[in-house]
């Protein structure tokens, strides 16, 4: 089974990458930016041929997209959050239109909450991280494909960027290398190994 991430060199893609590879029978392929990808691809560019060009070299049966940007010019932010998956959508769509997507979004969907969240409340997001990542969101679940959204909350663990909140609080908790996803506040949320979750989506079943 051939399963390309998008974004598997930065910290969430990594973690997803190194779940998938341990699938019986998998073979896993990085696609972004990085000069360590297999394929170099740039989703904020929103080239839709050339994505789809690739697309039909690599043949995947399934798409992890954890590309993603948390920072930057509104430009940056709209770029990889908004525009890359719909592009991603649309090459799939002509190229590997059979593949299972799964797409990361993000807590910052919803919007400030005083309370709980679960999948049915209401996406309310309060700035342009959060709007960007749900107008990526609507686009991968109203493109027809098979696919699933994951928006992840806090995650934390090895290889978060030092200076972040989740850096400096997972960094010395997990030595064994594993991530997991966890609530800041409450501390009555759901938790569990990102990766795994991100495996389980893309082979379901």
């Amino acid at each position: 089974m051939r399963i390309l991430v998008l974004g598997g060199t930065g910290f969430l893609g990594r973690h997803a990458a190194e779940r998938l590879r341990a699938l019986p029978g998998a073979r896993v392929l990085h696609a972004g930016r990085s000069p360590r990808a297999d394929l170099p691809l740039d989703l904020a560019r929103g080239d839709t041929a050339r994505l789809a060009s690739a697309l039909r070299k690599a043949a995947p049966h399934a798409v992890v997209n954890c590309a993603g940007a948390v920072g930057g010019s509104a430009v940056d932010l709209t770029g990889v959050n908004a525009l890359g998956p719909a592009v991603l959508c649309a090459a799939l769509a002509e190229a590997a239109p059979q593949a299972r997507l799964v797409h990361l979004g993000s807590a910052a969907e919803y919007g400030p909450a005083d309370r709980p969240l679960t999948e049915t409340d209401p996406a309310r997001p309060a700035g342009l991280y959060g709007a960007a990542k749900l107008a990526g969101t609507l686009a991968v679940t109203g493109s027809g494909l098979d696919a699933a959204v994951l928006r992840v909350f806090n995650p934390v663990g090895p290889g978060a960027p030092a200076a972040s909140l989740p850096g400096v609080a997972g960094a010395p908790a997990r030595p064994d290398g594993r991530l997991r996803g966890a609530g800041l506040g409450r501390g009555d949320g759901r938790r569990g190994p990102a990766g795994q979750r991100v495996a389980g989506a893309a082979v379901p079943g």
